[in-house]
C-alpha cells in the first residue's frame, strides 16, 4: 500500500516508465514479509488539447483577401509552459468592402512545450472589416470663348490609386472657371463628382484636383449708323 507513483518525466509520450516509491506492506501477515522492490510499469501521457483563437485587424481595401492578425493565442495551456499559436495563413471571406469572417488556417503549435499539446481544431475565425480605399481624381478642361459664365467643359477624367484592373470611373459633377473673365491658365474646379463602375463600392473619392484652361475674348462685329 501507499507510496507515490510518477512518470519518468512530465512530457507527452507513449509507453513511458512509471515508478512507485515509498510503498509498504500491510495486512495480518505483513510482518512475515519484506518488500524487496516494486517493479516499474508502462503508461502513456497524451497531449493536452488547447483551443486556438485570433484577433483580426480591420484593413483598407487592397483587392486581396489577405488578413493581418493583431493576436494569435491558445487557451488551456498549463502554466508556466510556453506554447504559441503559429498561423500559416489568414484570409477574409471576400476581398470587397464589408464585414467579413477571417479564417486562420494551417495552424500549428510553437514554443518550448508545444509537443505536450494538440490543437482542438485545424482552423479558427474572427470577424473584421474591409473599409473603402481613398483615391484621388483629376481632370482636363477645354479652352473656351468668353460667354459671360464660369461654365467649363471637362475633356478628360482620371483616377489615381485604383487597384489593378478594377472597374472604377470618375463621373458627374460640375466644372467651373474661377471667374467668368478672359484670361490664360485660369483655374477650373470640378465639384459634385462621384465614382461609378462595378468596383466603385470599394473606393471613396478623397478629392479631385483642379486644372487650368483659357477663356479667350469673344469676337464682336462693329457697326455704325451715320447721320446725314
Amino acid at each position: 500500500t501507499g507510496g507515490t507513483a510518477a512518470f519518468a518525466d512530465k512530457n507527452a509520450g507513449t509507453d513511458k516508465v512509471v515508478t512507485l516509491t515509498g510503498a509498504s506492506l500491510e495486512g495480518a501477515d505483513s510482518a512475515n514479509y519484506r518488500l524487496t522492490s516494486v517493479g516499474s510499469a508502462m503508461a502513456s501521457i497524451t497531449a493536452k488539447s488547447v483551443v486556438p483563437s485570433i484577433v483580426a485587424e480591420d484593413k483598407i481595401y487592397d483587392g486581396t483577401t489577405t488578413a493581418i492578425l493583431s493576436k494569435q493565442t491558445v487557451s488551456g495551456v498549463i502554466a508556466p509552459d510556453v506554447v504559441t499559436l503559429v498561423v500559416g495563413a489568414a484570409t477574409f471571406a471576400d476581398e470587397d468592402v464589408g464585414s467579413w469572417t477571417v479564417t486562420a488556417s494551417t495552424l500549428s503549435l510553437g514554443g518550448a512545450d508545444a509537443a505536450n499539446y494538440t490543437l482542438s481544431a485545424p482552423t479558427t475565425t474572427d470577424t473584421a472589416n474591409i473599409t473603402p480605399l481613398g483615391i484621388t481624381g483629376s481632370i482636363t478642361a477645354e479652352n473656351k470663348i468668353y460667354d459671360g459664365t464660369t461654365a467649363a467643359a471637362v475633356t478628360g477624367r482620371f483616377l489615381t490609386g485604383v487597384v489593378g484592373e478594377d472597374d472604377v470611373t470618375l463621373t458627374g459633377g460640375t466644372a467651373a472657371f474661377a471667374d467668368r473673365n478672359v484670361g490664360t491658365g485660369k483655374t477650373v474646379t470640378l465639384t459634385g463628382a462621384a465614382l461609378s463602375g462595378t468596383d466603385a463600392g470599394n473606393y471613396s473619392l478623397s478629392s479631385v484636383s483642379t486644372t487650368t484652361a483659357n477663356i479667350t475674348a469673344k469676337s464682336v462685329v462693329p457697326s455704325i449708323v451715320a447721320d446725314d
